[in-house]
């Protein structure tokens, strides 16, 4: 299998959760996750963070060329985790973002809801921000000079010699 070519990198600003499912009464320690082309990153859990934890982790994943089977690279996967450090974590709630429109716009900042079979579980706050591996394309409209004529002066051109004194 070749390696598909890489278009850019998808900089994702994990900044915060609010309303997060809290299966049990006691405060969790909740931890959010993303996400894209295979690669998965996380943040450092946040210490009795319950429902409404803040993160604001940074995260670098590269945007491959190749949309993928169902558009499986511009679908970024996020999800908050309770961490359970004696047991399996438990999935609080997942959400996905079509990054497709990021990828033209260069931005997204928004809430993304996030949801279990249980239905709604809270909110995670992303920053995303699209850097391209080459620049925009120029929409330059063609110049009507033939290229070797744009910085040659014309044949007739002969400046005045400028003589001191006041015009």
């Amino acid at each position: 299998m070749s390696q598909s070519k890489e278009i850019g990198t998808l900089v994702v600003v994990i900044l915060k959760a609010r309303h997060l499912h809290q299966p049990s009464f006691y405060k969790q320690d909740p931890y959010a996750q993303a996400a894209l082309s295979g690669q998965t990153q996380r943040t450092k859990p946040d210490p009795k963070g319950g429902q409404h934890p803040v993160w604001d982790e940074e995260f670098r994943f590269p945007v491959l060329a190749d949309a993928g089977k169902d558009k499986v690279n511009r679908k970024l996967e996020v999800s908050c985790w309770k961490d359970e450090p004696r047991a399996e974590d438990k999935l609080l709630g997942k959400g996905i973002v079509d990054i497709e429109s990021t990828l033209k716009t260069g931005e997204f900042d928004d809430w993304v809801p996030l949801e279990t079979s249980g239905g709604a579980r809270g909110e995670l706050y992303l920053e995303m921000t699209f850097y391209a591996n080459t620049p925009p394309p120029l929409s330059r409209r063609p110049s009507k000079l033939k290229q070797s004529d744009r910085l040659t002066r014309p044949q007739s051109y002969n400046p005045v010699p400028h003589k001191g004194g006041p015009p």
